[in-house]
Formats: structure tokens, sequence, C-alpha cells
């Protein structure tokens, strides 16, 4: 039987193995994604340009959904592998596989569904209203083939193969850098051809994480109808409240979106460029959290919670450090930044406004990440559900309500970045209260 990977040796080793490995795989995915927004913006059309930013915010529930399938599959298997119970580990694996492509093939066929009214709050109108149409319709019926690659991920991350999660996104990352100039300039299909590329990395995403789990790790016992039940509600306890969790970021995002959308396509265009840029700079910190996730998870189960405590602080040092040192790079590049995508008005000042105000939150919004994991990882996934429910309504709502009607934009701007703040610093008081209790509990 194999050892869990991450019951010894350095916590702070692990998380930075972790976070660059998983960061490597998603900030290539993003870059590209940067890429083809800039291939967009070189058409010279705001239209489309606008079309891809408000089809992102549609997106975003989606890849919410998934990566909460993501978090509830590497809790559950992480904790059996922690626990010495591989077998258990690997019909978990299997049954998140299964769970993910046919929950994602629902919710894209509502999406589908409720297209036309979804743009319409985004104020999506005209020729940018036809762009965001045509983009989603090619890439929402791929949306099951992205859980399963999300999902793989997840798996392998629990396993404690980073490198081969890695290589998932990196692969599609690379796809995407080479088909992206064929289908966009050279057949001329615009932003139609950007959003095939999507879908055709999405099928590959799907097919590489399946390679590795079955291929490499022979990690799925698939599961007869009463053991994808029983399964089903193991995962469901920690899923469930990862995805209400992680769906909490898109909607708040929205709410944002709607309220930006009102100063024009300029504004939306803007912020379809600081969209693409977040995850490039802060990819890292998203990276974070799926990383001490498997950590904390294998320690858990393992009941050492002394580790568990020095990985939720470790993870809170790299936090302060790199977004110190990514707030200063942006603050120093933005006029590089807007300069790439020919921005000017409105569009260069949502530009600005991130580089100079939004960043800094990245500090708050990292410690959320972080302690999400650390609830879900520990049995307390509700907990974090609340906390970036909270966040995202309670701490957006107002600040940009109030913003809004003192500052315009920038008030806009301002109210997000604010709001984050209470409910960071809440959240850390709570994770580590929580690791205290348990380990008194454990040790009585």
């Amino acid at each position: 039987m194999k050892k869990a990977v991450f019951t010894t040796g350095s916590t702070m080793r692990h998380v930075l193995i972790m976070t660059s490995t998983s960061a490597i795989g998603l900030m290539a995915v993003f870059f590209v994604d940067a890429i083809s927004l800039y291939y967009i913006s070189l058409l010279n059309d705001t239209t489309q340009t606008a079309a891809v930013g408000r089809a992102a915010y549609i997106i975003a529930f989606i890849i919410g959904i998934s990566i909460g399938l993501m978090i509830g599959a590497s809790v559950i298997v992480a904790r059996a592998l922690g626990a010495g119970k591989e077998l258990t580990a690997y019909s978990y694996a299997a049954s998140s596989i299964i769970f993910a492509f046919l929950v994602n093939a629902a919710i894209a066929a509502i999406l589908l569904i409720l297209l036309n009214q979804l743009l319409a709050i985004l104020n999506t109108y005209g020729q940018t209203l036809s762009h965001a149409r045509i983009y989603l319709q090619i890439i929402l019926p791929t949306t099951p083939f992205f859980a399963i690659g999300v999902v793989a991920m997840g798996i392998l991350r629990a396993r404690g193969d980073a490198k081969r999660a890695m290589i998932i996104t990196l692969a599609g990352g690379i796809m995407v850098a080479i088909l992206d100039p064929i289908f966009i300039f050279w057949l001329g299909l615009e932003i139609k051809g950007a959003a095939i590329v999507v879908a055709i990395v999405r099928v590959g995403f799907a097919l590489l994480g399946l390679y590795y789990l079955i291929s490499v790790h022979n990690m799925l016992r698939w599961p007869n109808i009463g053991r994808f039940l029983a399964d089903l509600q193991h995962l469901l306890k920690f899923a469930l409240p990862a995805i209400l969790t992680n769906i909490a970021a898109p909607i708040g995002a929205f709410i944002i979106a709607q309220a930006i959308s009102s100063y024009g396509d300029g504004a939306i265009a803007g912020q379809a460029v600081v969209d693409r840029i977040i995850p490039i700079v802060f990819g890292v910190i998203f990276a974070l959290s799926g990383a001490v996730g498997p950590i904390i998870g294998q320690n858990a189960g393992a009941k050492q919670y002394d580790r568990v405590r020095q990985t939720l602080i470790d993870a809170i040092k790299f936090n302060l450090y790199y977004v110190a040192f990514a707030w200063l790079l942006l603050f120093l590049g933005s006029d590089l930044i807007k300069q790439i995508y020919s921005a000017k008005g409105d569009m260069a000042l949502m530009i600005d406004l991130f580089a100079s105000v939004f960043a800094a939150s990245f500090f708050f919004n990292g410690l959320l990440f972080i302690t999400n994991a650390t609830f879900n990882n520990l049995g307390y996934p509700l907990w974090a559900t609340m906390l970036n429910w909270s966040r995202q309504t309670i701490g957006v709502l107002p600040f940009i309500w109030v913003g809004a009607y003192f500052a315009g934009l920038k008030g806009i701007i301002w109210g997000a970045t604010i709001g984050s703040v209470p409910f960071a610093i809440l959240a850390l008081f709570l994770a580590f209260a929580l690791i205290n209790r348990l380990e008194r509990v454990e040790k009585k």
C-alpha cells in the first residue's frame, strides 16, 4: 500500500511544489486565453471583445460548479488515501468522474435555454449579442468534457501527482496557442474560431485526464449502481457546499459586471482584459487553494493536526509575499498592458484601477481561498460556503452601490476591494479556531 505522501516532510515544501506545479498549468491556459483576447482585439471590433467578456461571466458559473466537484472529489480521495483506504479512494474517483459529466451536461443545457435572458441582464445588445450568443453556443456543449478534465486534475493532486495535473492544463494551453491564430485569422472565423478552439481543448482535457488516471495510476474503480449511490453521498457532503462556495465568486463577478456594463462596451471591454490578466498574475493564488487542500486532507485523515496548522501558516506567508510582488509588477506595467490591448477611455481606466487598487484585494481573496480549502478538508465545508456567499453579496452589493453613487466606475472598483477585507479576517480566525478544536478533541 502506498503511503500518503503529504503526511511526512516539510509542509512548506509540499505547499511550494503543489502550488508551483498547479500554477504553471493554470497560468499557461489563462495566458493563452489572454492571447486569444488579444487576437480578437486586433480585429478592431469592440463588440467582439465585449462579447467575449460578457460570455465569460456565464461560463464562470460552469467553471465554479466544476471546481466545486473537483474539490469534493479531491477531499474524499485525499482523506481516504490518508486513512490507508486505497480501494475506497479509487471508487470515489470513478464515481466523481461520472457524476461530474452528468451534472455539467444538465447545467450546460439549462444555460443554453436561458442564454438570451442571461445576456440581456448584462446589457448585451445588437452585434455584441450576436457574437456572444454564437461564442457560447459552441462552447457550452463541451462543458461535460471540461468537468472531467478538472475533476481528474483534482484526483491527481489528491494522489500527490501534481506534475501530471499540471501537464493537463499545460497541454491545453499549448493547443490554444497553436490553434487560435489558425482559426481566428487564417480561416477567418474570428470569434467563432476562438470558440471552436476552446471546444477542442476541452475534449483534450478530458482525454488526457482519463489517460493519466487509468493508464498511469490505475486509480478508477468503476462502481455498480449501489456503490455509485453510496459514493455519491460522500461526494455530495463536500461537493455541494464547495459548489455553492465556488459559484458565489461568479455571482459576485456577475453583479460587478452588470454594474460596469451600464457604462458601455468600453468599460466592459476593459473589464474583459482585466479578467484575462487576473488569472495570469494571480493564478498562483488560485492554485494555492487547490494545492493546500490535499495536504490538509491527507494530514487530517492521519489525525496530524499540528501539520494541518503549519500548512495553513505556510500558505498564508506564501500568499502575502506573492501578492505584494504581483501588485508591484502590475502597478509598474499598467501602461504596457494598455498599449498591448490598444485601450483608451473607460477601457484604459478599468486597467488602471485594476493595477493600482483592485490588485490589493487578492491578498484578502487569497486568505479566503486558503481557508476554504481548510474548511472543506476538515469536514466543515458549509463554513466556506457561508463566508463566500457573505463576501460576494454583503461584501459586494452595498459597497459597489455606494461607490458607484459617489465615484462612478472608480467607486465600483474601490467598493469591491474594500468589501473583501472583513470576511477574509473572519475566515482566518475561524480556520485556526477549528484546527485547535479538532486537535483538542483528538487528544482526549
